[in-house]
């Protein structure tokens, strides 16, 4: 019995995994039933008709008895490691999103076709198409179900390669076959169906059928097999039209020694009727005709292969997958070509006061299971601190980790050869001619002497720096004039960083200041950290995130 009791642990198995079935903890069903029995009364277990319709070994209601329960799961193992528990429940294997509803249970179609009182009480697979969040890897063909087809030929788009999407939109349809009236599904998810942009059309099809009652969100860590930084949630849904469709309040809670308790407060929130700081960033640019480039995966490393397209002349590429603060750790990022990875836009002069705000705004914000889901959205440019929070931006632009602008020479891709240059870098080429010639490093002087002045020094020319700001760039100049001298020695040593063109990026010059240097390089660093907490309240400050979406409880 002993096993039994954690067989569920144990198959959590690759493929479990894969397929995103997280096992449900005990605390986190219980206070789910204490939800249900405040939204629906506390008979609701012998006055509802209740289905788990990815039941697994059935988490969800194996502590309790119903009055007329439906479990049915893809996997019959699921049932034979169960067998013990909701022995009143009819327990049927059915595969949901493949198989047609008319070979359900008789007993089930009965209760449909009559118009019973129904929940659904569900965790359903989180799984999609591509890794959750960050790997971007494929998990091709798990999404290929009959149901997704549907929601396709339905216009619902990317959503549709999720998992737990498919469920709902089949539970939609069969509300709708059915004429179903007090019709409600108390749901384990993530909250991105409330929030992502892809989900548009999903939120269009299922908020004509269901209207939002209550929801709470946790770290889903609670949950076997999922990161921590992400957020899970329990909501409860009930038949009819919502109406406010771009704000949900949900309660934040968290398992304490005292048990889950409720620790704030957040507002869920999509930009369905607003437009994304993301686009708002590429709109002056998203009528140019991009090419074909070298492909960045990072700042020296360039592939033959990669989804990444620039247009001619641009002072750069910015890598900005998606709009919400779950994608800002990995997948942001400044080049001075195309990023391999694709999901960005070319920054030129007309987007460039956009690109660096924005890129600050994701790169100031670090992801945790509150926020993740949070959109970036248009900030407020007429704010008075809008010019100040744009030059610091300019300045974080240059030295942030995920700064990936680089000056390369006779760069081999696709059988040519490209000289990279950096318009990212900061100082006059006289001042580097300069530098050159007092060093002897005729390679750097030649390489600056017939070029010109790149784009960011010229665009911090009369420039009004904050304080902090101007400490860092002050720092960071006095660093290149230290460590000059160290610049032949080094590309001797590591060619590769091609360390003697003139105009090399902050990620190169600190390659080099950490072998020769680093003890003025820890002391840059401070400077910029001071810089990044100046600038970090500015972000909600001026609109970029929701600062009133969070209210933790003291």
């Amino acid at each position: 019995m002993k096993f039994t009791e954690i067989a569920d642990r144990l198959i959590e198995d690759i493929t479990r995994r894969k397929n995103g079935e997280f096992f449900t903890p005990v605390s986190f069903v219980d206070y789910a039933h204490r939800m249900l029995e405040s939204s629906l009364g506390a008979e609701w277990k012998n006055d509802y008709v209740v289905w788990d319709c990815a039941a697994g070994t059935k988490n969800l209601t194996r502590d309790y008895r119903f009055r007329r329960l439906f479990c049915s799961t893809l996997n019959k193992e699921d049932f034979d490691l169960s067998s013990a528990y909701n022995r009143e429940a009819f327990s049927f294997v059915f595969d949901f999103l493949n198989q047609n509803i008319d070979s359900l249970p008789e007993a089930l179609l009965s209760e449909l076709r009559g118009n019973a009182p129904f929940v659904f009480f569900i965790n359903p697979p989180w799984g999609t198409a591509n890794n959750m969040g960050t790997s971007g890897t494929s998990k091709q063909g798990m999404a290929k179900t009959a149901v997704n087809g549907e929601m396709l030929n339905d216009g619902i788009g990317a959503a549709s390669q999720n998992l737990y999407a498919q469920f709902l939109y089949r539970i939609v349809r069969i509300v709708e076959r059915y004429n179903l009236t007090n019709c409600h599904i108390a749901l384990f998810s993530p909250v991105l169906y409330l929030s992502g942009p892809s989900w548009k059309g999903f939120r269009e099809r299922f908020l004509n059928t269901f209207s939002f009652d209550r929801g709470v969100q946790f770290k889903a860590s609670h949950f076997a097999d999922v990161k921590d930084r992400w957020g899970a949630s329990f909501t409860i849904w009930h038949c009819g039209r919502q109406s406010e469709r771009n704000s949900f309040d949900f309660k934040l809670i968290d398992r304490t020694t005292e048990g889950i308790e409720s620790i704030g407060e957040l507002t869920v929130y999509n930009m369905d009727e607003r437009k994304g700081a993301n686009t708002w960033a590429r709109e002056p640019v998203s009528q140019l005709r991009a090419s074909d480039g070298p492909q960045f995966s990072s700042a020296l490393t360039v592939k033959q292969r990669g989804c990444g397209r620039i247009v001619p002349g641009s002072i750069g590429y910015f890598a900005s997958n998606s709009n919400n603060v779950d994608m800002n750790a990995q997948f942001v990022s400044l080049f001075s070509g195309a990023g391999s990875r694709g999901h960005g836009y070319s920054v030129m002069s007309g987007n460039f006061d956009r690109v660096v705000s924005l890129f600050a705004a994701r790169r100031l914000v670090n992801c945790n299971w509150i926020n993740w889901a949070d959109e970036y959205m248009v900030p407020n440019t007429e704010h008075p601190a809008w010019p100040e929070f744009l030059s610091d931006s300019i300045v974080f632009s240059l030295f942030e980790s995920k700064s990936c602008q680089s000056s390369l020479r006779n760069v081999a891709y696709k059988g040519d050869n490209y000289d990279i240059h950096n318009e990212f870098f900061f100082m006059s080429r006289e001042e580097m001619m300069n530098l050159a010639n007092a060093n002897g490093n005729n390679d750097c002087y030649q390489d600056a002497r017939v070029d010109s002045e790149r784009f960011v020094y010229q665009r911090l020319q009369g420039l009004c720096l904050s304080a902090e700001a101007g400490a860092v760039i002050g720092k960071a100049r006095s660093l290149v004039h230290s460590s000059f001298s160290y610049r032949r020695l080094f590309d001797m040593e590591f060619p590769e960083c091609q360390i003697n063109n003139w105009d090399c990026g902050w990620y190169q010059i600190k390659a080099l200041l950490k072998k020769y240097d680093p003890s003025n390089l820890e002391k840059f660093d401070k400077l910029f950290k001071k810089l990044a907490v100046k600038m970090r309240p500015m972000v909600y400050e001026l609109g970029f995130l929701s600062k009133s979406s969070v209210s933790l409880q003291p």
